[in-house]
C-alpha cells in the first residue's frame, strides 16, 4: 500500500512550474506557428525502491501538430507508438508516461491553457499501457481510476503545457535567478492544492540542434518541490483506512527541468525532466519505519519537420 500512494504522488506532482511570475523586458514571446509539425521521441529511465528495486529504460514516439483555429492554438498528438523497451511498473514513471496520450490540447494564441479533448481515447491508451506493464492490485486499480479521471487528465495536461510556455516570464539574463511559489491543484489525490516552491532561470543562448536556417535556441532551467507538510497531510489522509495504521514521518521530492527551445518561436527542441522522491512511514504498532522512493528522468526530443 505504501508503494501505491508514494508513486501516486509521484505521478501527481509531475512537471509543475509557476503559472506566473513578474515579467521582465528581455523575455521570450510565445509564437508557435500554424502548421508546425514535429516527430517526438520520449525516453524514460529510472528506478523505484520499496520492498524490491525496479528499474526501467523505455521509449515512445508520436507526432505533434500545431494548428491555429480562430484565436486558439490546437496541439494534436497522433501516431502514438506506445512504450517499448524495459517497462516501468504500472504507476512508476511519473505523469509523462500518461500525459502524452491525451490527443488534443487547446490554448489561446497567447499561450494560455484552455483545455483538452479526447479523454476517453487517453484513458484507453493509459489502460493498455498499465496492462502491458503489469498486474494492478485492487488498490492500485482504484488509484489508477483516480489518475485517469477527466479532472486529473486536465490537471496533468495543464502542468505539462505550462512547462512549455512559462519561460516567457524569465528574463534572458544568466545572472538573474527567480524564486517562485505556485499552487498546484491535485484532483489525482482527492482534491485540494499543494504549494510548489522553486527557482527558474535562463542559462545560455545556444545553437539549435538539429540546425535549421539561422535559428538560435536558449537553454532554461528550473528546480522545484512540493510543500512537505501539505504532502504529508494528504498522504496521511489517504492512508487513514489502512488496516495497519501508519504515520507519515517524511516526504521529499525535487524536480529539475531543463528546456531548450527556439528563441524566435518558443518551439521546444529538447525537454528533460529529472525527479527524485521518497516517502517514509512509521508503523504505529511496531514503531518500524518503511521507506519507498524513486529516481526518474524523461527526455523529450522534438524534430520539427515542418515549421513555417
Amino acid at each position: 500500500m505504501l508503494k501505491v500512494y508514494s508513486f501516486a504522488v509521484f505521478v501527481a506532482l509531475g512537471l509543475i512550474l509557476p503559472h506566473s511570475i513578474y515579467s521582465q523586458t528581455n523575455t521570450l514571446r510565445f509564437a508557435w506557428p500554424d502548421g508546425a509539425s514535429a516527430k517526438v521521441n520520449v525516453r524514460s529511465a529510472g528506478k523505484q525502491v520499496a520492498r524490491q528495486t525496479d528499474t526501467w529504460d523505455m521509449s515512445c514516439d508520436f507526432t505533434m501538430n500545431v494548428k491555429r483555429v480562430n484565436d486558439q492554438i490546437v496541439v494534436s498528438r497522433s501516431d502514438y507508438s506506445g512504450w517499448k523497451g524495459t517497462l516501468a511498473p504500472p504507476l512508476g514513471a511519473g505523469a509523462e508516461q500518461f500525459v502524452d496520450m491525451v490527443p488534443t490540447l487547446i490554448a489561446t494564441k497567447e499561450g494560455n491553457f484552455v483545455g483538452i479533448e479526447g479523454h476517453e481515447t487517453a484513458r484507453k491508451l493509459m489502460a493498455q499501457a498499465v496492462e502491458k506493464a503489469g498486474h494492478l492490485s485492487q488498490l492500485e486499480r482504484t488509484m489508477f481510476e483516480t489518475i485517469s479521471s477527466n479532472a486529473s487528465l486536465e490537471a496533468l495536461s495543464r502542468q505539462q503545457w505550462y512547462g512549455f510556455v512559462v519561460w516567457t516570464l524569465v528574463e534572458l539574463d544568466p545572472n538573474a535567478i527567480y524564486e517562485f511559489q505556485s499552487a498546484a491543484k491535485v484532483p489525482q489525490l482527492g482534491g485540494g492544492e499543494i504549494n510548489i516552491n522553486g527557482t527558474i532561470k535562463f542559462v545560455k543562448e545556444t545553437p539549435c540542434e538539429p540546425a535549421r536556417d539561422d535559428q538560435r535556441c536558449v537553454h532554461l532551467h528550473s528546480e522545484s518541490g512540493g510543500d512537505k507538510a501539505q504532502v504529508r497531510k494528504i498522504i496521511q489522509s489517504l492512508l487513514q483506512n489502512d488496516p495497519n495504521p501508519v504515520t507519515v514521518t517524511d516526504w521529499d521530492q525535487q524536480v529539475k527541468v531543463d528546456m531548450v527551445l527556439e528563441k524566435k518561436t518558443m518551439l521546444p527542441r529538447q525537454l528533460k525532466i529529472t525527479r527524485f522522491h521518497s516517502l517514509t512511514v512509521t508503523n504505529k504498532a511496531s514503531g518500524q519505519n518503511q521507506t519507498s522512493g524513486g529516481e526518474y528522468s524523461a527526455t523529450y526530443t522534438f524534430t520539427w519537420v515542418s515549421a513555417p
